[in-house]
């Protein structure tokens, strides 16, 4: 119990001083879940290098996520909309009235 909490400690200020390093005016700690091991439970101890490589591939497959997720939104937005059939819209193409 007490190296856990040792461990703990020990993510959580690597967190901070990355947090601080991308952006020392604006910290973002979005990545805290994974940096803390509670994105996913892993067992054993981290050194910081791994632990940082494995918190980018953990947002990089969130990101992947969302980004599909966003992609099959808008196609299923964009199959909902029924096209105007030639002649019947507002353009002075074929099939439009002259003034």
């Amino acid at each position: 119990p007490n190296l856990k909490g040792c461990e703990l400690m020990g993510r959580r200020i690597q967190l901070i001083r990355e947090a601080y390093r991308i952006s020392p005016s604006a910290p973002d700690f979005s990545a805290s879940d994974h940096f803390m091991g509670w994105g996913r439970r892993r067992g054993g101890g981290a050194a910081q290098q791994s632990l940082t490589s494995y918190v980018a591939e953990q947002l990089r497959a969130e990101a992947s996520i969302a980004k599909e997720s966003r992609k099959a939104r808008e196609e299923k937005n964009l199959r909902a909309h029924r096209p105007i059939p030639k002649g019947k819209g507002k353009g002075k193409g074929e099939g439009a009235e002259e003034k």
